[in-house]
Protein backbone atom coordinates (compact mmCIF):
# COMPACT_ATOMS: atom_id res chain seq x y z
CA UNK A 1 0.00 0.00 0.00
CA UNK A 2 1.18 3.33 -0.59
CA UNK A 3 2.91 5.65 1.85
CA UNK A 4 0.84 8.65 3.08
CA UNK A 5 2.78 11.16 1.54
CA UNK A 6 2.28 9.59 -1.65
CA UNK A 7 -1.44 9.04 -0.93
CA UNK A 8 -1.62 12.68 -0.75
CA UNK A 9 0.41 13.34 -3.51
CA UNK A 10 -1.62 11.48 -6.08
CA UNK A 11 -4.52 13.08 -4.52
CA UNK A 12 -3.58 16.57 -5.28
CA UNK A 13 -2.37 15.21 -8.93
CA UNK A 14 -5.72 13.59 -9.65
CA UNK A 15 -7.65 16.77 -8.55
CA UNK A 16 -5.46 18.65 -10.94
CA UNK A 17 -6.34 16.20 -13.50
CA UNK A 18 -9.95 16.21 -12.90
CA UNK A 19 -10.00 19.92 -12.73
CA UNK A 20 -8.95 20.42 -16.02
CA UNK A 21 -11.81 18.15 -17.13
CA UNK A 22 -15.57 19.27 -15.70
CA UNK A 23 -17.21 16.43 -13.90
CA UNK A 24 -20.04 14.51 -16.21
CA UNK A 25 -22.86 15.67 -14.46
CA UNK A 26 -22.70 19.04 -15.75
CA UNK A 27 -25.19 20.23 -18.45
CA UNK A 28 -24.66 18.47 -21.60
CA UNK A 29 -23.37 21.91 -23.30
CA UNK A 30 -20.73 22.17 -20.89
CA UNK A 31 -19.96 18.10 -20.61
CA UNK A 32 -15.98 17.37 -21.12
CA UNK A 33 -15.14 16.38 -24.49
CA UNK A 34 -12.55 14.04 -23.12
CA UNK A 35 -11.38 12.87 -19.72
CA UNK A 36 -8.19 11.54 -18.93
CA UNK A 37 -6.91 11.45 -22.35
CA UNK A 38 -10.14 9.47 -23.93
CA UNK A 39 -13.59 10.98 -25.01
CA UNK A 40 -16.18 10.87 -22.83
CA UNK A 41 -17.99 8.20 -23.55
CA UNK A 42 -15.39 5.94 -23.67
CA UNK A 43 -13.66 6.49 -20.24
CA UNK A 44 -17.80 6.70 -19.04
CA UNK A 45 -17.73 2.78 -20.47
CA UNK A 46 -14.54 2.01 -18.89
CA UNK A 47 -15.44 4.05 -15.34
CA UNK A 48 -18.59 1.73 -15.35
CA UNK A 49 -16.54 -1.13 -15.59
CA UNK A 50 -14.54 -0.53 -12.79
CA UNK A 51 -17.57 0.10 -10.60
CA UNK A 52 -19.81 -2.86 -11.36
CA UNK A 53 -16.99 -5.27 -11.98
CA UNK A 54 -13.81 -4.14 -10.69
CA UNK A 55 -11.58 -4.19 -13.60
CA UNK A 56 -9.12 -1.62 -14.51
CA UNK A 57 -9.37 0.23 -18.10
CA UNK A 58 -6.02 -1.94 -18.77
CA UNK A 59 -8.10 -5.21 -17.71
CA UNK A 60 -6.70 -5.93 -14.54
CA UNK A 61 -8.61 -6.54 -11.27
CA UNK A 62 -8.56 -3.37 -9.17
CA UNK A 63 -6.48 -4.09 -6.03
CA UNK A 64 -7.09 -2.96 -2.63
CA UNK A 65 -7.27 -3.19 1.06
CA UNK A 66 -9.93 -4.16 3.80
CA UNK A 67 -9.64 -4.07 7.77
CA UNK A 68 -6.80 -2.03 6.94
CA UNK A 69 -4.03 -4.83 5.54
CA UNK A 70 -6.52 -7.31 3.91
CA UNK A 71 -5.79 -7.68 0.29
CA UNK A 72 -8.72 -7.62 -2.05
CA UNK A 73 -9.20 -8.34 -5.42
CA UNK A 74 -12.00 -5.77 -7.21
CA UNK A 75 -13.43 -8.57 -8.99
CA UNK A 76 -14.60 -10.02 -5.78
CA UNK A 77 -15.47 -6.66 -4.11
CA UNK A 78 -16.49 -4.25 -6.26
CA UNK A 79 -17.79 -1.14 -5.98
CA UNK A 80 -21.36 -2.49 -6.56
CA UNK A 81 -21.35 -4.75 -4.46
CA UNK A 82 -22.34 -2.69 -1.35
CA UNK A 83 -23.69 0.56 -3.33
CA UNK A 84 -25.35 -1.59 -5.65
CA UNK A 85 -25.90 -0.43 -9.50
CA UNK A 86 -28.19 2.93 -8.81
CA UNK A 87 -25.37 3.90 -6.31
CA UNK A 88 -28.03 4.53 -3.78
CA UNK A 89 -25.86 2.29 -1.27
CA UNK A 90 -27.31 -0.54 0.94
CA UNK A 91 -27.77 -1.98 4.62
CA UNK A 92 -26.58 -5.38 5.89
CA UNK A 93 -25.26 -6.97 8.81
CA UNK A 94 -25.72 -3.78 10.90
CA UNK A 95 -23.34 -2.01 8.20
CA UNK A 96 -24.96 0.82 6.33
CA UNK A 97 -23.42 1.84 3.29
CA UNK A 98 -24.01 5.51 1.50
CA UNK A 99 -25.03 6.20 -1.57
CA UNK A 100 -21.74 6.93 -4.13
CA UNK A 101 -24.35 8.57 -6.88
CA UNK A 102 -23.82 11.58 -8.98
CA UNK A 103 -26.67 13.85 -7.02
CA UNK A 104 -25.70 13.34 -3.64
CA UNK A 105 -21.69 13.29 -3.62
CA UNK A 106 -22.74 17.04 -5.21
CA UNK A 107 -24.25 18.03 -2.28
CA UNK A 108 -23.36 17.91 1.63
CA UNK A 109 -24.61 15.59 4.11
CA UNK A 110 -26.65 16.55 7.02
CA UNK A 111 -27.11 14.23 10.18
CA UNK A 112 -30.80 15.64 10.54
CA UNK A 113 -31.63 15.84 6.90
CA UNK A 114 -29.61 13.19 5.44
CA UNK A 115 -31.91 11.84 2.29
CA UNK A 116 -33.85 15.85 1.56
CA UNK A 117 -33.00 16.54 -1.76
CA UNK A 118 -31.13 19.82 -3.00
CA UNK A 119 -35.10 21.27 -4.47
CA UNK A 120 -36.27 20.72 -1.05
CA UNK A 121 -33.62 22.13 0.95
CA UNK A 122 -34.02 25.45 -0.27
CA UNK A 123 -36.87 25.67 1.68
CA UNK A 124 -34.42 25.16 5.17
CA UNK A 125 -32.32 27.49 6.92
CA UNK A 126 -29.35 25.36 7.61
CA UNK A 127 -26.82 28.26 7.76
CA UNK A 128 -26.67 27.05 11.45
CA UNK A 129 -26.88 23.40 10.51
CA UNK A 130 -22.98 22.35 10.54
CA UNK A 131 -23.10 19.34 7.41
CA UNK A 132 -21.35 15.93 8.26
CA UNK A 133 -19.60 16.94 5.09
CA UNK A 134 -19.43 19.18 2.68
CA UNK A 135 -20.25 18.45 -1.10
CA UNK A 136 -17.16 16.18 -2.62
CA UNK A 137 -14.80 18.00 -5.10
CA UNK A 138 -13.13 15.49 -7.27
CA UNK A 139 -9.66 15.83 -5.10
CA UNK A 140 -12.16 15.02 -1.93
CA UNK A 141 -13.36 12.13 -3.79
CA UNK A 142 -9.90 10.98 -4.70
CA UNK A 143 -8.53 11.03 -0.78
CA UNK A 144 -11.98 8.97 0.07
CA UNK A 145 -11.06 6.64 -2.30
CA UNK A 146 -7.40 5.64 -1.66
CA UNK A 147 -7.34 6.46 2.30
CA UNK A 148 -11.26 6.31 3.54
CA UNK A 149 -10.71 9.81 4.74
CA UNK A 150 -14.48 11.83 4.13
CA UNK A 151 -13.96 15.65 3.05
CA UNK A 152 -15.08 15.76 6.52
CA UNK A 153 -12.40 14.02 8.48
CA UNK A 154 -13.98 11.41 9.31
CA UNK A 155 -12.71 7.72 8.68
CA UNK A 156 -15.10 5.55 7.09
CA UNK A 157 -15.81 1.74 7.76
CA UNK A 158 -13.06 -0.80 7.45
CA UNK A 159 -15.14 -2.56 5.73
CA UNK A 160 -14.94 0.16 2.76
CA UNK A 161 -11.68 -0.66 0.37
CA UNK A 162 -8.91 1.46 -0.26
CA UNK A 163 -8.25 1.24 -4.03
CA UNK A 164 -4.71 2.02 -5.31
CA UNK A 165 -5.48 3.31 -8.28
CA UNK A 166 -3.11 5.80 -10.65
CA UNK A 167 -4.22 9.00 -11.22
CA UNK A 168 -5.83 8.30 -14.86
CA UNK A 169 -7.74 4.94 -13.65
CA UNK A 170 -8.83 7.58 -10.61
CA UNK A 171 -10.35 10.18 -13.27
CA UNK A 172 -11.81 7.86 -14.91
CA UNK A 173 -13.66 5.95 -12.20
CA UNK A 174 -14.79 9.68 -10.63
CA UNK A 175 -16.22 10.65 -14.11
CA UNK A 176 -18.41 7.30 -13.97
CA UNK A 177 -19.42 8.11 -10.34
CA UNK A 178 -20.44 11.98 -11.37
CA UNK A 179 -23.25 10.51 -13.69
CA UNK A 180 -24.42 7.45 -11.99
CA UNK A 181 -27.61 8.57 -11.13
CA UNK A 182 -27.41 12.11 -11.33
CA UNK A 183 -30.58 12.86 -13.52
CA UNK A 184 -34.17 11.25 -12.65
CA UNK A 185 -35.29 8.55 -15.22
CA UNK A 186 -37.71 9.37 -17.36
CA UNK A 187 -41.39 8.63 -16.30
CA UNK A 188 -41.76 10.63 -12.82
CA UNK A 189 -42.72 14.12 -12.81
CA UNK A 190 -43.46 16.81 -9.95
CA UNK A 191 -46.80 14.69 -8.59
CA UNK A 192 -47.03 11.36 -11.21
CA UNK A 193 -45.34 8.12 -11.37
CA UNK A 194 -45.95 7.08 -14.58
CA UNK A 195 -45.82 2.59 -15.44
CA UNK A 196 -46.93 0.75 -18.03
CA UNK A 197 -48.33 -2.74 -18.72
CA UNK A 198 -48.00 -4.73 -21.99
CA UNK A 199 -50.67 -6.87 -23.65
CA UNK A 200 -50.02 -8.80 -26.43
CA UNK A 201 -52.72 -9.36 -28.98
CA UNK A 202 -53.36 -13.29 -28.44
CA UNK A 203 -54.46 -12.97 -24.61
CA UNK A 204 -58.15 -13.69 -24.19
CA UNK A 205 -60.27 -10.78 -23.11
CA UNK A 206 -60.93 -12.58 -19.91
CA UNK A 207 -57.11 -13.17 -18.75
CA UNK A 208 -56.54 -9.25 -20.08
CA UNK A 209 -59.34 -8.59 -17.13
CA UNK A 210 -57.96 -10.86 -14.89
CA UNK A 211 -54.38 -8.83 -14.47
CA UNK A 212 -56.09 -5.52 -15.44
CA UNK A 213 -59.08 -5.42 -12.38
CA UNK A 214 -56.84 -5.93 -9.71
CA UNK A 215 -54.56 -3.45 -11.41
CA UNK A 216 -56.62 -0.39 -11.93
CA UNK A 217 -58.41 -1.14 -8.56
CA UNK A 218 -55.04 -0.65 -6.85
CA UNK A 219 -54.09 2.89 -8.75
CA UNK A 220 -57.06 4.17 -8.25
CA UNK A 221 -57.07 2.86 -4.12
CA UNK A 222 -53.36 4.65 -4.09
CA UNK A 223 -54.45 7.51 -5.53
CA UNK A 224 -57.46 8.33 -3.39
CA UNK A 225 -55.30 7.22 -0.48
CA UNK A 226 -52.43 9.56 -1.38
CA UNK A 227 -54.65 13.12 -2.50
CA UNK A 228 -54.65 13.25 1.23
CA UNK A 229 -51.15 13.23 2.15
CA UNK A 230 -50.41 16.07 -0.80
CA UNK A 231 -47.75 13.61 -2.16
CA UNK A 232 -45.89 14.04 1.34
CA UNK A 233 -46.28 11.96 4.71
CA UNK A 234 -44.54 12.36 7.60
CA UNK A 235 -43.38 10.20 9.98
CA UNK A 236 -41.77 10.43 13.51
CA UNK A 237 -41.13 13.55 15.24
CA UNK A 238 -38.13 13.97 12.61
CA UNK A 239 -41.17 14.15 9.76
CA UNK A 240 -38.92 11.52 7.64
CA UNK A 241 -40.57 11.98 4.28
CA UNK A 242 -41.84 9.13 1.90
CA UNK A 243 -43.47 11.36 -0.60
CA UNK A 244 -41.81 8.45 -3.46
CA UNK A 245 -44.46 5.96 -2.61
CA UNK A 246 -46.90 8.41 -2.00
CA UNK A 247 -47.30 10.06 -4.99
CA UNK A 248 -50.24 9.27 -7.63
CA UNK A 249 -49.65 6.65 -10.24
CA UNK A 250 -50.62 6.46 -13.52
CA UNK A 251 -51.01 3.34 -15.52
CA UNK A 252 -51.26 2.79 -19.65
CA UNK A 253 -52.01 -0.52 -21.36
CA UNK A 254 -49.44 -0.53 -24.28
CA UNK A 255 -51.01 -3.61 -26.46
CA UNK A 256 -48.76 -5.26 -29.33
CA UNK A 257 -50.55 -6.36 -32.30
CA UNK A 258 -48.74 -8.44 -34.99
CA UNK A 259 -45.54 -10.90 -35.38
CA UNK A 260 -43.11 -10.69 -32.60
CA UNK A 261 -40.71 -9.01 -34.80
CA UNK A 262 -42.40 -6.35 -34.75
CA UNK A 263 -42.70 -5.82 -31.08
CA UNK A 264 -40.02 -3.77 -30.76
CA UNK A 265 -40.82 -1.19 -33.31
CA UNK A 266 -44.15 -0.65 -31.35
CA UNK A 267 -42.36 -0.40 -28.13
CA UNK A 268 -40.20 2.09 -29.09
CA UNK A 269 -43.37 4.13 -30.34
CA UNK A 270 -45.22 3.44 -27.60
CA UNK A 271 -41.89 4.37 -24.72
CA UNK A 272 -41.55 7.12 -27.19
CA UNK A 273 -45.02 8.70 -27.21
CA UNK A 274 -45.17 8.47 -23.32
CA UNK A 275 -41.74 7.67 -21.17
CA UNK A 276 -42.50 5.18 -18.47
CA UNK A 277 -40.48 4.44 -15.32
CA UNK A 278 -41.05 1.25 -15.51
CA UNK A 279 -43.31 -1.90 -16.96
CA UNK A 280 -45.84 -3.31 -14.60
CA UNK A 281 -46.76 -6.94 -14.98
CA UNK A 282 -48.08 -7.66 -18.63
CA UNK A 283 -49.13 -10.76 -20.03
CA UNK A 284 -48.38 -13.02 -23.12
CA UNK A 285 -49.11 -16.52 -24.11
CA UNK A 286 -45.69 -16.66 -26.28
CA UNK A 287 -42.41 -15.93 -25.46
CA UNK A 288 -41.66 -13.11 -23.31
CA UNK A 289 -37.62 -12.74 -25.09
CA UNK A 290 -38.42 -9.31 -27.32
CA UNK A 291 -39.91 -7.59 -24.45
CA UNK A 292 -37.24 -8.35 -22.57
CA UNK A 293 -35.11 -7.65 -24.95
CA UNK A 294 -36.08 -4.12 -25.84
CA UNK A 295 -36.31 -3.75 -21.60
CA UNK A 296 -32.99 -4.49 -21.65
CA UNK A 297 -32.22 -2.30 -24.45
CA UNK A 298 -34.05 0.52 -22.99
CA UNK A 299 -32.71 0.15 -19.58
CA UNK A 300 -36.06 0.22 -18.38
CA UNK A 301 -37.49 -1.96 -15.73
CA UNK A 302 -40.16 -5.03 -16.12
CA UNK A 303 -41.59 -6.18 -12.86
CA UNK A 304 -43.36 -9.72 -12.85
CA UNK A 305 -44.94 -10.31 -16.38
CA UNK A 306 -47.36 -12.87 -16.44
CA UNK A 307 -45.48 -15.33 -18.80
CA UNK A 308 -44.58 -19.21 -18.56
CA UNK A 309 -41.54 -18.74 -21.01
CA UNK A 310 -39.30 -16.18 -19.51
CA UNK A 311 -35.79 -15.50 -20.90
CA UNK A 312 -33.36 -17.27 -18.40
CA UNK A 313 -30.10 -14.89 -17.84
CA UNK A 314 -27.25 -15.03 -15.54
CA UNK A 315 -26.24 -11.22 -16.36
CA UNK A 316 -29.94 -9.67 -17.80
CA UNK A 317 -31.08 -7.05 -15.20
CA UNK A 318 -33.93 -5.12 -15.90
CA UNK A 319 -36.87 -8.05 -15.85
CA UNK A 320 -38.07 -9.49 -12.58
CA UNK A 321 -39.57 -13.06 -13.12
CA UNK A 322 -41.70 -14.66 -10.73
CA UNK A 323 -39.49 -17.67 -11.53
CA UNK A 324 -37.75 -19.28 -14.80
CA UNK A 325 -41.00 -20.95 -15.91
CA UNK A 326 -40.76 -24.55 -17.75
CA UNK A 327 -37.33 -24.50 -17.41
CA UNK A 328 -37.30 -24.00 -13.69
CA UNK A 329 -39.65 -27.59 -13.52
CA UNK A 330 -36.73 -29.15 -15.44
CA UNK A 331 -34.16 -28.06 -12.92
CA UNK A 332 -36.30 -29.30 -10.49
CA UNK A 333 -36.61 -33.17 -11.92
CA UNK A 334 -33.02 -33.10 -12.30
CA UNK A 335 -32.13 -32.37 -8.73
CA UNK A 336 -34.67 -34.53 -7.07
CA UNK A 337 -33.99 -37.25 -8.76
CA UNK A 338 -29.70 -36.51 -8.45
CA UNK A 339 -30.71 -36.46 -4.52
CA UNK A 340 -32.21 -40.08 -4.14
CA UNK A 341 -30.75 -42.39 -2.33
CA UNK A 342 -30.94 -44.92 -4.92
CA UNK A 343 -28.43 -43.76 -7.61
CA UNK A 344 -29.22 -47.00 -9.76
CA UNK A 345 -32.87 -45.20 -10.32
CA UNK A 346 -30.95 -42.75 -12.88
CA UNK A 347 -28.48 -45.15 -14.53
CA UNK A 348 -31.14 -44.81 -18.14
CA UNK A 349 -32.25 -41.55 -18.50
CA UNK A 350 -35.00 -41.21 -21.35
CA UNK A 351 -36.01 -37.26 -22.21
CA UNK A 352 -38.93 -36.96 -24.49
CA UNK A 353 -40.05 -33.93 -25.45
CA UNK A 354 -42.64 -32.41 -27.42
CA UNK A 355 -41.87 -29.42 -29.68
CA UNK A 356 -42.57 -25.84 -29.02
CA UNK A 357 -40.71 -23.76 -26.52
CA UNK A 358 -42.85 -25.08 -23.48
CA UNK A 359 -40.55 -28.61 -24.52
CA UNK A 360 -37.52 -26.71 -25.03
CA UNK A 361 -37.25 -25.02 -21.57
CA UNK A 362 -38.29 -28.35 -20.01
CA UNK A 363 -35.74 -30.21 -21.59
CA UNK A 364 -33.16 -27.53 -21.52
CA UNK A 365 -33.42 -26.90 -17.76
CA UNK A 366 -33.16 -30.83 -16.87
CA UNK A 367 -29.87 -31.12 -19.72
CA UNK A 368 -28.24 -28.07 -18.01
CA UNK A 369 -28.59 -29.08 -14.64
CA UNK A 370 -27.68 -32.75 -15.15
CA UNK A 371 -24.61 -31.07 -16.61
CA UNK A 372 -23.81 -28.87 -13.36
CA UNK A 373 -24.33 -32.29 -11.18
CA UNK A 374 -21.93 -34.40 -12.90
CA UNK A 375 -24.62 -36.59 -15.37
CA UNK A 376 -23.94 -35.72 -19.10
CA UNK A 377 -26.15 -36.49 -21.91
CA UNK A 378 -24.39 -39.13 -24.48
CA UNK A 379 -25.60 -40.73 -27.79
CA UNK A 380 -25.60 -44.15 -26.35
CA UNK A 381 -28.29 -45.35 -23.62
CA UNK A 382 -24.48 -45.83 -21.46
CA UNK A 383 -24.79 -45.82 -17.66
CA UNK A 384 -24.94 -42.54 -16.11
CA UNK A 385 -25.94 -40.98 -19.33
CA UNK A 386 -29.18 -38.76 -20.47
CA UNK A 387 -30.83 -39.75 -24.03
CA UNK A 388 -33.04 -37.20 -25.97
CA UNK A 389 -35.78 -37.64 -28.07
CA UNK A 390 -37.96 -34.79 -29.76
CA UNK A 391 -41.14 -35.57 -31.41
CA UNK A 392 -43.82 -33.71 -32.83
CA UNK A 393 -47.20 -32.88 -31.58
CA UNK A 394 -48.95 -35.84 -31.47
CA UNK A 395 -46.65 -38.01 -32.13
CA UNK A 396 -47.01 -39.49 -28.88
CA UNK A 397 -49.05 -42.55 -28.58
CA UNK A 398 -49.72 -46.04 -26.66
CA UNK A 399 -47.78 -47.92 -29.29
CA UNK A 400 -44.67 -45.25 -29.83
CA UNK A 401 -43.89 -44.95 -26.16
CA UNK A 402 -44.11 -48.74 -25.71
CA UNK A 403 -41.86 -49.04 -28.78
CA UNK A 404 -39.26 -46.76 -26.94
CA UNK A 405 -39.36 -48.24 -23.88
CA UNK A 406 -38.92 -51.29 -25.58
CA UNK A 407 -35.65 -50.23 -27.00
CA UNK A 408 -34.16 -47.78 -24.65
CA UNK A 409 -35.17 -49.65 -21.54
CA UNK A 410 -35.18 -46.79 -19.25
CA UNK A 411 -35.32 -46.42 -15.56
CA UNK A 412 -36.64 -43.09 -15.52
CA UNK A 413 -38.95 -41.25 -18.63
CA UNK A 414 -39.34 -37.45 -19.09
CA UNK A 415 -42.45 -37.19 -20.97
CA UNK A 416 -42.43 -33.18 -21.71
CA UNK A 417 -46.01 -33.42 -23.50
CA UNK A 418 -49.61 -32.80 -22.38
CA UNK A 419 -52.38 -34.01 -20.83
CA UNK A 420 -52.93 -36.04 -24.33
CA UNK A 421 -50.21 -38.70 -23.90
CA UNK A 422 -51.94 -40.10 -20.58
CA UNK A 423 -53.11 -42.86 -22.47
CA UNK A 424 -49.90 -43.89 -23.47
CA UNK A 425 -48.69 -43.26 -20.19
CA UNK A 426 -51.38 -45.30 -19.26
CA UNK A 427 -49.98 -48.25 -21.19
CA UNK A 428 -46.80 -48.30 -19.57
CA UNK A 429 -48.06 -49.96 -16.31
CA UNK A 430 -48.52 -53.58 -17.69
CA UNK A 431 -45.49 -53.02 -19.74
CA UNK A 432 -43.15 -55.59 -17.87
CA UNK A 433 -39.97 -53.34 -18.43
CA UNK A 434 -41.22 -50.32 -17.61
CA UNK A 435 -39.62 -47.38 -16.09
CA UNK A 436 -39.46 -46.83 -12.84
CA UNK A 437 -40.39 -43.19 -12.89
CA UNK A 438 -42.51 -41.02 -15.52
CA UNK A 439 -42.22 -37.35 -14.92
CA UNK A 440 -44.69 -35.27 -16.28
CA UNK A 441 -45.05 -31.08 -16.25
CA UNK A 442 -47.79 -30.13 -14.23
CA UNK A 443 -47.97 -26.75 -15.79
CA UNK A 444 -47.73 -27.94 -19.19
CA UNK A 445 -50.58 -30.84 -17.90
CA UNK A 446 -52.41 -28.06 -16.75
CA UNK A 447 -56.19 -28.41 -15.52
CA UNK A 448 -56.45 -32.01 -16.85
CA UNK A 449 -53.64 -33.20 -14.23
CA UNK A 450 -56.14 -35.16 -12.23
CA UNK A 451 -57.69 -36.76 -15.29
CA UNK A 452 -54.49 -38.95 -15.07
CA UNK A 453 -56.05 -42.77 -15.22
CA UNK A 454 -55.72 -44.32 -11.72
CA UNK A 455 -53.55 -47.43 -13.48
CA UNK A 456 -50.74 -44.68 -13.98
CA UNK A 457 -50.43 -42.94 -10.91
CA UNK A 458 -48.08 -45.10 -9.12
CA UNK A 459 -45.25 -44.39 -11.07
CA UNK A 460 -46.28 -40.87 -12.46
CA UNK A 461 -44.77 -37.81 -11.06
CA UNK A 462 -45.21 -34.06 -11.87
CA UNK A 463 -43.21 -31.74 -11.12
CA UNK A 464 -45.56 -28.21 -9.63
CA UNK A 465 -43.75 -24.71 -9.03
CA UNK A 466 -47.06 -23.21 -6.51
CA UNK A 467 -47.75 -23.75 -3.01
CA UNK A 468 -49.29 -27.13 -1.69
CA UNK A 469 -52.96 -26.83 -3.17
CA UNK A 470 -54.82 -27.43 0.64
CA UNK A 471 -52.34 -24.45 1.71
CA UNK A 472 -52.93 -22.05 -1.04
CA UNK A 473 -56.35 -20.64 0.06
CA UNK A 474 -55.28 -19.12 3.14
CA UNK A 475 -52.89 -17.21 1.37
CA UNK A 476 -54.28 -16.30 -1.96
CA UNK A 477 -57.42 -14.95 0.06
CA UNK A 478 -55.59 -11.54 0.20
CA UNK A 479 -56.15 -10.90 -3.50
CA UNK A 480 -59.56 -10.76 -2.98
CA UNK A 481 -59.36 -7.21 -1.86
CA UNK A 482 -58.22 -5.80 -5.14
CA UNK A 483 -60.96 -8.14 -7.32
CA UNK A 484 -63.73 -5.98 -7.18
CA UNK A 485 -65.74 -5.90 -10.76
CA UNK A 486 -64.03 -9.13 -11.78
CA UNK A 487 -66.95 -10.90 -13.27
CA UNK A 488 -65.67 -14.03 -13.98
CA UNK A 489 -62.97 -15.63 -11.79
CA UNK A 490 -60.84 -18.21 -13.48
CA UNK A 491 -58.16 -18.98 -10.61
CA UNK A 492 -56.18 -21.72 -11.97
CA UNK A 493 -54.86 -19.61 -14.24
CA UNK A 494 -53.19 -17.17 -11.29
CA UNK A 495 -53.43 -14.12 -12.96
CA UNK A 496 -55.64 -12.20 -10.49
CA UNK A 497 -53.35 -13.73 -7.46
CA UNK A 498 -50.08 -12.86 -9.26
CA UNK A 499 -51.21 -9.56 -10.30
CA UNK A 500 -51.53 -9.17 -6.47
CA UNK A 501 -48.27 -10.16 -5.39
CA UNK A 502 -46.67 -7.73 -8.62
CA UNK A 503 -48.32 -5.32 -6.45
CA UNK A 504 -47.71 -5.97 -2.82
CA UNK A 505 -43.56 -5.77 -4.54
CA UNK A 506 -43.88 -2.97 -5.89
CA UNK A 507 -45.71 -1.08 -3.55
CA UNK A 508 -42.43 -1.89 -0.73
CA UNK A 509 -39.98 -0.77 -3.71
CA UNK A 510 -41.49 2.34 -4.25
CA UNK A 511 -41.46 2.88 -0.58
CA UNK A 512 -37.61 1.67 0.09
CA UNK A 513 -36.90 3.52 -3.36
CA UNK A 514 -38.19 7.13 -1.45
CA UNK A 515 -37.58 9.80 -3.61
CA UNK A 516 -34.48 8.53 -5.41
CA UNK A 517 -36.49 7.89 -8.75
CA UNK A 518 -33.78 6.22 -10.84
CA UNK A 519 -34.72 2.80 -12.59
CA UNK A 520 -32.04 1.16 -11.13
CA UNK A 521 -32.44 1.89 -7.75
CA UNK A 522 -35.98 0.69 -8.02
CA UNK A 523 -34.77 -2.61 -9.30
CA UNK A 524 -32.34 -2.59 -6.34
CA UNK A 525 -34.19 -1.59 -3.61
CA UNK A 526 -36.84 -4.85 -4.88
CA UNK A 527 -33.57 -6.91 -4.85
CA UNK A 528 -33.00 -6.12 -0.82
CA UNK A 529 -36.76 -7.14 0.30
CA UNK A 530 -37.31 -9.55 3.11
CA UNK A 531 -38.57 -12.97 2.11
CA UNK A 532 -41.97 -12.51 1.16
CA UNK A 533 -45.38 -15.19 1.77
CA UNK A 534 -47.13 -14.15 -1.36
CA UNK A 535 -50.00 -16.12 -3.19
CA UNK A 536 -49.16 -19.46 -5.71
CA UNK A 537 -45.03 -19.69 -4.91
CA UNK A 538 -44.41 -20.96 -1.60
CA UNK A 539 -41.84 -18.23 -0.90
CA UNK A 540 -40.46 -15.17 -2.89
CA UNK A 541 -37.11 -14.51 -2.03
CA UNK A 542 -35.03 -11.50 -3.42
CA UNK A 543 -31.06 -10.85 -3.41
CA UNK A 544 -28.94 -8.17 -5.33
CA UNK A 545 -28.67 -9.48 -9.20
CA UNK A 546 -31.24 -12.00 -8.69
CA UNK A 547 -33.98 -12.53 -11.54
CA UNK A 548 -36.09 -14.93 -10.50
CA UNK A 549 -38.03 -14.78 -6.97
CA UNK A 550 -39.50 -18.30 -6.49
CA UNK A 551 -36.70 -20.65 -6.65
CA UNK A 552 -37.66 -23.70 -6.09
CA UNK A 553 -40.74 -26.81 -6.82
CA UNK A 554 -42.59 -29.13 -5.55
CA UNK A 555 -42.56 -33.02 -6.60
CA UNK A 556 -46.52 -34.38 -6.23
CA UNK A 557 -48.03 -37.47 -7.15
CA UNK A 558 -51.64 -38.40 -7.32
CA UNK A 559 -53.77 -40.14 -5.11
CA UNK A 560 -56.45 -42.61 -5.43
CA UNK A 561 -60.16 -42.01 -6.29
CA UNK A 562 -62.41 -40.22 -8.99
CA UNK A 563 -61.57 -36.87 -7.41
CA UNK A 564 -57.69 -37.38 -6.25
CA UNK A 565 -55.67 -35.06 -4.48
CA UNK A 566 -52.01 -34.32 -5.03
CA UNK A 567 -49.56 -35.67 -2.70
CA UNK A 568 -45.89 -34.19 -1.80
CA UNK A 569 -43.76 -36.47 -2.58
CA UNK A 570 -40.52 -34.02 -1.84
CA UNK A 571 -39.73 -31.03 -0.04
CA UNK A 572 -39.32 -27.55 -1.98
CA UNK A 573 -36.93 -28.45 -4.29
CA UNK A 574 -34.65 -25.76 -4.88
CA UNK A 575 -32.65 -24.49 -8.14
Amino acid sequence: MRSTFALRALVGAVGFLLLVAPAAAAPKDKAPKTVAGLPADKALALGERMYRQGILPSGDPMSSVVNGDVPVSGTAFSCLSCHLRGGLGSWEGGIVTLATSGARLAQPRYWKFPNLSPEERKDLDLRNTPPARPAYTDQALAQVILTGIDPGGRELHYVMPRYDLNRRDMAILIHYLRSLSAQISPGVDGGTIHFATVITDEVSAEDQQAMLVPMNNYVARHNQFSAGFGNRMYLGVGGNEMSGSYRRLALSIWRLKGAPETWDRQLEAYLGKEPVFALLGGISYGDWRPIHAFCERQKLPCLFPITDLPVVSDTDWYTQYFSKGYYQEGQAAARYLRGLDDSSATRRVLQITQDGPEGRDLSAGFRETMQELGQAPGPKQEQGTVKEIRLGKGEVSAASLRALIEQEKPTVVLLWTGAESFDAVEGLADQSNGPRFVFMSSRLVGAKLRSLPEKARAFTWFTYPYRDPKDEPNVSKYADSLLAGLTQRIPETRISTRTYSMIQVMLQGLMDMDRNFYRDNFMDRISMQRDQILPDYLRISFGPGQRYASKGCFIMQLGPGPDPQLIRKSEWVIH
